[in-house]
């Protein structure tokens, strides 16, 4: 997701990390796992991002 603030283009922007966790008759259950600026961080690691996962399944 791009940031008109920082202005960069792509690369000035944040990385958003979404899980679908189920479809619903009414909709979809969609969960925000992490947001961060790229600038900071570039990618987050695969056992980071199951760890997070694994810990909303748990809810």
């Amino acid at each position: 997701m791009a940031s008109k603030s920082k202005g960069g283009g792509k690369s000035g922007g944040f990385r958003v990390i979404i899980y679908l966790v189920k479809e619903r008759e009414d909709g979809t259950d969609v969960y925000l796992i992490t947001m961060f600026d790229k600038s900071e961080e570039s990618t987050i690691k695969k056992e980071q991002l199951v760890k997070l996962i694994s810990q909303l399944l748990e809810l």
